[in-house]
């Protein structure tokens, strides 16, 4: 439904009030914040049809209006405009994104609490997917006859350690051995291309690989991973900053899915198609009726490799919010794309 000037007018007014001070926002708020050159009567008698129509609600009979998650749509897609960041905050978050000589889980760690100071709001940021990382080198440790740790790193810092059961009479020569071996042929292939190999290779191994066939199955077991990408999270101190989260029921639900990682993740992946930043309300995420997500993938090499994501209640200050959420993603891409 399209609105007319003033009434377009009138609820950007009221969106960018409500933001400011979480009240219910009076006709005469309206005239002295946008210095109208209409009369309380007329003002009041927009926000009349704009209620009717469902873009702002009234919380009591004798109350201002504040806006409604349909009023909050039309604002994003058909008013907003961004506010440009400081250098300031480009600092800030280069600094904590860009290459440094920590670890990327570190990194991606110092990002969401980068991101979380700046939005003041719960910041969350998914791993790179571990089937599209390329290897790098496998190190076989022994700790004890029949058990091995497998330390398994991928390019752009992404390693895991895995305590593997095996033949009680492989030697630490022969596990160096299975090592150079298996990375002077997978090196640069990523996780996915090397689970195809080692399917491959385990096939043929009893007619042409007898010798490598342990080592194919080292391997095989040292790259089952989780299907889930580890998640960062930081800021969930400021939830209580918003009176929208004094209701410990809504508080109690956003930080159950903090803690039920699978139904953020699935949240997540929804938003790694969109080009662009996307923007969640309440109608898009059942769970989380009152908040939004402010999400936007990132990536290398035009691969998408995770998201990065702001989540706070549908009152959010988004012409600052979306730059930020942007500009970090963008930072992000460019510090993997120089790591993978």
């Amino acid at each position: 439904m399209i609105l007319t000037k003033r009434e377009a007018e009138i609820l950007a007014a009221i969106v960018e009030i409500y933001v400011d001070t979480a009240q219910p926002v009076g006709s005469q708020t309206v005239i002295a914040a946008r210095g109208l050159s209409l009369s309380p009567a007329s003002v009041r008698a927009t926000m009349a049809v704009l209620t009717e129509k469902g873009y702002v609600l009234q919380p009591h009979t004798s109350a201002g209006r504040v806006p409604s998650v349909q009023g909050f749509r039309y604002y994003l897609d058909q008013v907003l405009r961004f506010s440009p960041l400081s250098r300031r905050e480009q600092s800030r978050l280069q600094d904590h994104i860009l290459p440094g000589t920590v670890e990327l889980p570190e990194t991606l760690r110092r990002a969401a609490a980068a991101l979380a100071s700046l939005t003041r709001q719960l910041c969350v940021i998914t791993a790179p997917r571990h089937d599209l990382a390329r290897w790098r080198h496998i190190d076989f440790v022994l700790l004890h006859p029949g058990r091995v740790m497998a330390v398994l790193v991928m390019h752009g810092g992404l390693v895991s350690n895995r305590v593997l059961d095996v033949d009680t009479t492989l030697d630490r020569d022969e596990l160096l051995y299975y090592s150079n071996y298996l990375n002077s042929l997978l090196e640069g292939r990523t996780t996915s291309e090397v689970r195809q190999e080692i399917i491959r290779q385990l096939r043929s191994a009893q007619q042409t690989l007898d010798a490598y066939g342990q080592a194919w199955e080292l391997a095989e077991q040292a790259i089952a991973t989780d299907d889930q990408p580890e998640l960062f999270v930081g800021g969930a101190s400021h939830l209580t900053d918003h009176p929208e989260f004094t209701d410990l029921t809504t508080l109690h639900r956003v930080l159950e899915l903090i803690e039920e990682r699978t139904r953020l993740l699935e949240l997540l992946d929804k938003t790694q198609s969109s080009p662009v930043v996307s923007v969640s309300l309440g109608q898009d995420m059942p769970d989380l009726l009152g908040c939004s997500l402010v999400a936007s993938a990132y990536s290398a090499h035009a691969t998408t490799h995770g998201s990065l994501a702001v989540l706070g209640p549908v009152r959010m200050n988004y012409a600052r919010i979306l730059p930020m959420v942007d500009f970090a993603a963008q930072v992000l891409s460019q510090c993997l794309t120089s790591r993978f």
